[in-house]
């Protein structure tokens, strides 16, 4: 099958319908102001009908209309049935020409003019809201009386349903647009005759084959920088949460790719004779095929059930397109299972576009040039800059060099890429890769060889990991590839979010990173071992899915491969420890009280040592940012950073002197009191307003905050309004909002609502009252994207609008965050509350898990309020679409909650409070 010179690329089956060419056949043969080529298949309306009231009506608008959406819905019907992709898309551009000349023949009576389809339309493309692209090509330019009719028709075209885009160019005007603007020459390349002159059209396409107006060079370096740029805006990534079908890597785009550079190097040349060119295989070229189609599949169902053209498989849209797609299982299993086909089908596309975008750059880049070779080893050499075998069976009499070639990509930074044959080698060798190449004395070592590299090992092993080598020398690791968890937690596939975390790692020992990470960059300096680190990276996720706990049974993975490696006993202790425990400090500092003493000397006592406690603080840091770059934020890095220092000197102390809470108290009021002396409050008053207030309030509060909230409190004049306090700024992170009023009933529900109003997230409270009946709330509190609050630019607002909601003797009912709801609509997770007694604090834990909702904070608080709880204080943690939020709580006689009534009936209220 061949398509016009420099006409559009097509990917094909194996018996292709010869009618799949599209109306652009080759201009021979191609009569003057002939209609289209039939694109294949029955037509998708009625045609007598249709053609017998055009002949009654001097109104087709309505005609036209019908027919549009009589084809579209039979489309749609078609799809739901399991039609062939291919034969589906093939329809809807034939149903889109049919209509397209009908109304060119009512409107325009021109033989100086041409009807072209371009872009993926000129591909016959079409999928149910695809562009549909125009270009009216004139053989000179148009006077005010040839632009009344086109302005007709087009006005025409969008008044029965079509949505075009459209350009009217001389061919003098096309080369000259073509030369300044690449896609305008990609779009002119993909043309197809419609409707007119195909002599004119055909002088279009000898301009466009002309060499000098884009010599296939150039063409090629412009197509990969944009290739580049469009990966980079995707942040390099196929495996994220929320992926754009078209423009990700691996995508639609990256197929277009290799068409459009072959039409360019080849002239007359489809997908399918790229095969017979040993461009490519017969096998990776179904593999392009079966990629396209169910990219096509999954585009046809985004488009059908959001009625537009949208190329984002979003959130909240991926549990419909799997069940469009057939995908139907109880919970999540059957999106989960869909999306992982869909990770690992654009991961293959990428792998291939990659090859044979290297293909392309050795026969256009490098084919007159003198191969520059550099021999490496007896194995491989240097070919301008990119590694290659050095023989088509190096893999099969040396199967450890599968592995040797990463290492000695890191060895040698001049070294580019892999040649793109060589990457065809590994990957038809990856058979070798079984349990004896894993005990093999050669390979093991090799593979410790390259975490122990001091560069580049995030970077390898994403590189083996693209070509297959890491999920066939570790097995666990192939089960997690293309996995993902069907929630707004985990942006990333687990295999991505593992090599995320080692790339992570890796950063932190960077220069450039140390602002941005200053703890980790010291911390990392004292870390004897940094290939343990890597391995614990490696491990820490590697069970996930399997059910069960996955951190240990991830840790009897890297038990087994520790042992194989033959890592010493402590080496392997202190990896195994690190995967079984690798959530333990981000657990502690976001769900405990790391105010309180007890909380920090059981961590410490868990962590054992500095050098655990380092390693830990390392892999959890990276953890959270591989997690969701957006969980990372000026309040967590506080939170870890405490908790580090704290467990450290408590580490330092020993156990047989542990920090006495009296001791803490006393020493947090004279430091408070020096910095409220500094401030000119006198000590008298200071004292008479710390009277008021028991230990609980100088064991949670920094000195600095004290000093704050006193100073605040001994200016307010008017102590029968309440007092708010907006810092921008705080040792703990985030900003502070501290309320100082009379307690009354709802307060912390009215508090918590006017912070949400506010576009601002709670993340931590610490619910003080006084003797005197006062509330001393402090509040930490972040904007939507995590960076602290500007106290200059919105404390005004703040300080209002809470003053305002204290207020009201009831909460605002206006309507909810509408985005947030959209999102959790494919959501059904139930509320479940615990309690724990805390009688060394005096207090209740009380834990929610729920699902994320507007108000959920102030609905939590009128259960409490309605059950006669009194708060001490809360953490707040959102995992994506839940909560999970811990708070401290007390009777009404300031006691702990201890009687099974008291838990059912709060138990019940913030359910039926949540359920609202």
């Amino acid at each position: 099958m061949k398509c016009s010179p420099g006409g559009p690329m097509k990917i094909s089956g194996p018996a292709p319908d010869p009618a799949a060419r599209g109306p652009a056949g080759a201009p021979e043969g191609h009569s003057r102001n002939a209609p289209a080529t039939r694109a294949g298949g029955a037509d998708l309306f009625n045609q007598r009908t249709f053609a017998a009231g055009l002949r009654q009506t001097d109104n087709p608008l309505p005609l036209f209309k019908a027919a549009l959406r009589e084809g579209y819905e039979a489309l749609r019907q078609a799809f739901e049935r399991g039609a062939d992709i291919e034969a589906l898309v093939k329809r809807q551009s034939r149903l889109v020409d049919q209509l397209l000349i009908l109304a060119w023949q009512r409107h325009i009576d021109n033989d100086a003019l041409c009807l072209v389809a371009v872009g993926g339309y000129g591909r016959g493309e079409l999928l149910p809201a695809s562009d549909i692209d125009l270009m009216i090509l004139a053989r000179r330019s148009l006077q005010k009386t040839d632009k009344t009719p086109l302005e007709s028709f087009l006005t025409f075209l969008w008044d029965f349903g079509l949505e075009v885009g459209h350009s009217v160019r001389t061919i003098k005007e096309c080369r000259g647009e073509a030369k300044r603007d690449l896609t305008v020459m990609t779009n002119i390349m993909e043309s197809r005759l419609l409707r007119g002159d195909a002599d004119l059209y055909a002088k279009l396409r000898a301009q466009v084959a002309d060499s000098r107006l884009w010599p296939v060079q150039k063409f090629f370096k412009a197509k990969r920088l944009e290739q580049r740029a469009r990966h980079e805006k995707y942040n390099d990534s196929d495996h994220k949460l929320e992926p754009n079908i078209k423009e990700s890597p691996g995508g639609l785009r990256d197929i277009q790719m290799i068409g459009w550079i072959a039409i360019r190097r080849f002239g007359d040349i489809d997908l399918i004779a790229l095969v017979k060119n040993k461009f490519l295989t017969k096998q990776e070229y179904q593999i392009l095929r079966y990629g396209r189609n169910l990219l096509w599949r999954v585009r046809f169902a985004l488009h059908t059930l959001t009625g537009r053209r949208e190329e984002r498989l979003l959130f909240e849209l991926q549990r419909g397109v799997a069940g469009a797609l057939g995908y139907q299982a109880p919970g999540n299993a059957g999106v989960e299972t869909f999306m992982r086909r869909y990770y690992r089908t654009v991961r293959e596309i990428s792998r291939l576009n990659d090859m044979l975008l290297q293909h392309f750059e050795e026969e256009i880049i490098y084919r007159r040039r003198c191969g520059r070779i550099v021999p490496i080893n007896a194995r491989f050499q240097k070919t301008n800059d990119f590694i290659e075998a050095k023989h088509k069976n190096t893999f099969k009499r040396y199967p450890f060099a599968l592995l040797e070639m990463f290492l000695l990509i890191q060895q040698d930074a001049g070294v580019k890429g892999v040649r793109a044959s060589t990457i065809r080698l590994i990957r038809k060798h990856l058979y070798l890769i079984n349990d004896e190449f894993r005990r093999d004395i050669r390979n093991r070592s090799l593979f410790m060889e390259i975490i122990r590299q001091p560069n580049l090992v995030g970077h390898k092993l994403r590189l083996m990991h693209r070509y297959g080598i890491l999920g066939a020398y570790l097995p666990a690791f192939a089960r997690i590839e293309g996995l993902m968890q069907f929630d707004l937690f985990h942006i990333f596939t687990v295999d991505e979010h593992i090599l995320t975390v080692i790339r992570n790692l890796r950063l932190f020992g960077l220069e450039k990173y140390q602002s941005e990470f200053p703890l980790c960059a010291a911390v990392i300096k004292k870390i004897p071992k940094l290939e343990l680190l890597y391995l614990a990276g490696l491990f820490h996720d590697i069970a996930k899915g399997r059910g069960g706990d996955h951190s240990r049974l991830g840790a009897k993975d890297a038990l087994a491969f520790c042992r194989l490696h033959e890592l010493s006993d402590y080496d392997a202790r202190l990896v195994v420890w690190l995967v079984d425990r690798h959530l333990l400090m981000s657990k502690t500092a976001l769900r405990l009280d790391i105010d309180d003493p007890e909380t920090i000397a059981r961590f410490a006592e868990k962590v054992s040592d500095q050098n655990h406690l380092n390693y830990l603080y390392l892999l959890t840091v990276a953890d959270i940012c591989g997690t969701n770059p957006e969980l990372w934020n000026s309040w967590k890095a506080a939170l870890l950073s405490n908790l580090y220092h704290r467990a450290l000197r408590e580490l330092r102390r020993g156990r047989e002197r542990p920090i006495l809470a009296r001791e803490r108290v006393k020493d947090t009021r004279q430091e408070a009191l020096t910095l409220l002396l500094e401030r000119d409050i006198g000590e008298r008053e200071a004292l008479a307003l710390w009277k008021s207030l028991n230990n609980d309030y100088f064991l949670r509060h920094y000195a600095e905050e004290i000093a704050w909230h006193g100073a605040n409190i001994l200016r307010h004049r008017q102590p029968d309004k309440p007092l708010v306090a907006v810092k921008g700024s705080a040792r703990r992170g985030g900003s502070l909002i501290f309320v100082y009023t009379r307690d009354r009933q709802n307060l912390f529900a009215s508090i918590t609502r006017a912070i949400e109003k506010l576009g601002l997230n709670v993340v931590d409270a610490r619910i003080i009252t006084s003797r005197r009946g006062y509330a001393l709330d402090t509040f930490i509190v972040l904007e939507n994207d995590g960076r602290p609050v500007s106290a200059r630019q919105r404390g005004a607002e703040i300080k209002g609008r809470i003053t305002d909601y204290i207020a009201r003797s009831g909460l605002d009912d206006s309507p909810e965050n509408w985005l947030k709801q959209q999102r959790l609509k494919g959501f059904t997770l139930p509320t479940r509350v615990g309690f724990t007694p805390d009688l060394k604090n005096n207090r209740t834990i009380m834990e929610v898990s729920a699902m994320d909702r507007p108000g959920v904070l102030a609905r939590i608080g009128l259960a409490m309020e309605q059950c006669g709880a009194r708060l001490q204080g809360a953490k707040i943690a959102t995992y994506g679409e839940r909560v999970e939020d811990i708070f401290y709580i007390q009777n009404a006689d300031h006691r702990p909650l201890t009687r099974t009534a008291e838990f059912e009936r709060l138990e019940k209220a913030i359910i039926g409070r949540l359920s609202a």
